[in-house]
């Protein structure tokens, strides 16, 4: 093992969940930027490749969405625009719109160079066609953190956050940072966590303190 590899296999390790993902890309949390800074020189982190793959089409998908209630509003101003009466506010409709268009515009160019850095800067452990599989099987028998909405994506998530636990072979702390409640609220998911020494939390100012 080279002078690098057991240092890091020293330090705390910690995985991430999609939504911890959307944090540190929309920048709405500034405990998730502190665990990120801390992550070369404090902490291990390890994100299951599944996450970014979930990450892209979720985000993709919710811009999408903004981007359909923009159209709405769009029409209400055309809408508005026959009485004469609402043109000052039509004007600060429209305007508005135009704002967050360019908003829009601008996360959709920052997926993929975010990625990229999450790929440069983080362990991304590769999601194998077996923990797919082992993902969907814990799915279809009703396992946690199954949920009838979305639980398939957070069945794989799960069984490779437990691959990276049972592979990892170093007696440290580990950890699941999670924002989802079907995680941190499901029955069993913390015990079956616990069975290979990961913590699940929900947010990572103790990380940050712990471990800073």
């Amino acid at each position: 093992m080279t002078a690098a590899a057991a240092t890091a296999a020293s330090l705390p390790l910690v995985m991430f969940d999609t939504n911890v993902l959307f944090d540190y890309f929309l920048g709405r949390d500034p405990d998730v930027h502190l665990v990120a800074t801390l992550s070369r020189r404090k902490l291990d982190i390890r994100i299951p490749e599944f996450v970014l793959l979930e990450f892209r089409g979720s985000i993709l998908k919710e811009l999408g969405a903004k981007e359909r209630a923009l159209g709405d509003v769009r029409r209400l101003a055309a809408e508005l625009d026959r009485a004469d009466r609402w043109m000052s506010g039509v004007d600060k409709l429209r305007s508005g719109c135009e704002l967050v268009a360019e908003d829009i515009a601008r996360l959709r160019q920052k997926i993929d160079p975010f990625l990229a850095a999450i790929r440069r800067d983080f362990d991304v452990v590769v999601h194998t066609q077996d923990l797919h599989f082992r993902g969907d099987l814990r799915f279809v028998q009703g396992l946690p953190p199954d949920e009838p909405k979305r639980g398939v994506q957070d069945c794989r998530i799960f069984e490779a956050v437990l691959d990276i636990a049972r592979r990892d072979g170093v007696p440290r702390s580990r950890y699941l940072l999670t924002k989802d409640s079907d995680f941190s609220k499901k029955q069993g998911v913390k015990d079956e966590l616990l069975t290979v020494g990961v913590e699940l939390v929900v947010t990572a100012a103790p990380l940050y303190h712990q471990h800073a």
